[in-house]
Order: structure tokens, then C-alpha cells, then sequence
């Protein structure tokens, strides 16, 4: 059975959507065979993936309904990751395909008002629903590596008790450049720092996930 990975936060402009689409390409180019479900009625995914690069093949499913978690439970049968891109507000379909996760990552960049928005992706999750208790990371976006403010963030949020990811999404071009073909930087240059980054976030997660599966 694949994992299902939801990408969500309350709060446009995190790199949500960006992130999405980096973890499943870079797991297609490892074989990994991923599937993307666009789940977000902005269909940013979608609209990558119809242009020339076509995110190098990686599938994409278009389903904004509170269903979108039942394609992602028959797409994880197959064994490939599942990633969800959900709304980026707080919505039925985000809601459900929360509960369908194995893993679910929150994007925030560092900045007070994004942290205060992110609060209420995080107080879902933190409360659950009923006995569900998913497994979940914050991720700092488009950071500026050693910057003073991604410092005191990342502290802040650590002090809260909200689990962080070591790695960082670090703020650079070759993300924007990428898009314009339908691509993301492992596409683009396997080797290059935004390609490093996005491989240090893959293999936290899969880390995470793999000690849950044995736990």
C-alpha cells in the first residue's frame, strides 16, 4: 500500500502547491511511480501539467470534492505515493482528505502572520477527529537559509511543541523558472541546491513514515 501524503495549510501563498509538486517528481525520477490529486479548485497542479514538461509524467488527478480522499485510497493501492494538494482554505475536502492521511506535511513561510494562520491547520490536526491522530511535519518556505527571521520561527515553533522538519523549502528562482515549462528543479537540474532541498525534504518524510510502518 502506497502512502498518502496530504499537503494543506489554511493560508494561500505558502507554497503548498509547489511543494506538492516537487515531492512527487522527485519520487518519479527515484521509480517511485507517484500520483498527484489536485484537490484545490485553483488547479495549479493541473495547469503544470499540461504545460510542456508536463511535470515529467507523474499523473495527476483532478478532484476538488470531499471524494478526492477515496481516489487517493484506490491510487495508494497500487504502492506509489499519493500526494494531495488541498485547498488552501478550510474546507470539506480538505477535512476529509486530512483524515485519509498517512502524512501530513504544512507548509509556512516565516512570517508572524503566516504562523498565526497556520495555527488553525495546526489545531485540526492536533485535535484529530474522533481516534484519528495523523502524523505530521511544519515546513519552513521560502526561507532565506541563516536569515534571523526563519531562525526565530523555526525556535518559536519548536518552543510551542509543533514538530518541524530539519530540512527548509529555501526561497530561490529556479522554482518560478521551472513552472514556466511544467517542470520543478529536480527536472531541471538534478544536482542543483533546489533539487537537494526538495531530495533532504523526501527522505524526512519517507524516514517518518517508514519507523511509523514499523512501529
Amino acid at each position: 500500500m502506497g502512502t498518502i501524503i496530504t499537503v494543506a495549510t489554511m493560508k494561500g501563498g505558502s507554497g503548498k502547491s509547489t511543494l506538492a509538486s516537487c515531492l512527487a517528481v522527485h519520487w518519479h525520477l527515484d521509480g517511485r511511480h507517484p500520483t498527484i490529486i489536485d484537490a484545490d479548485p485553483q488547479r495549479s497542479i493541473a495547469r503544470l501539467a499540461a504545460r510542456e514538461r508536463g511535470l515529467g509524467g507523474v499523473p495527476v488527478v483532478e478532484d476538488a470534492t470531499e471524494h478526492a480522499c477515496e481516489a487517493a485510497r484506490r491510487l495508494a493501492v497500487a504502492g506509489g505515493p499519493v500526494i494531495i494538494d488541498t485547498p488552501g482554505f478550510r474546507s470539506e475536502t480538505t477535512l476529509t482528505c486530512l483524515a485519509a492521511s498517512d502524512f501530513v506535511l504544512v507548509p509556512v513561510k516565516p512570517s508572524p502572520f503566516d504562523v498565526d494562520r497556520m495555527l488553525d491547520t495546526l489545531n485540526i490536526l492536533i485535535n484529530g477527529a474522533g481516534d484519528w491522530r495523523p502524523i505530521f511535519r511544519c515546513l519552513l518556505t521560502q526561507t532565506t537559509r541563516e536569515s534571523i527571521i526563519a531562525k526565530h520561527i523555526r525556535s518559536e515553533l519548536a518552543a510551542a511543541g509543533f514538530p518541524l522538519l530539519e530540512s527548509e523549502m529555501t526561497n530561490r528562482v529556479v522554482y518560478a523558472e521551472a513552472a514556466l515549462w511544467g517542470a520543478t528543479p529536480s527536472l531541471i537540474d538534478r544536482a542543483g541546491p533546489a533539487a537537494r532541498d526538495i531530495a533532504a525534504i523526501a527522505a524526512e518524510v519517507d524516514n517518518i513514515v517508514a519507523i511509523k510502518r514499523a512501529a
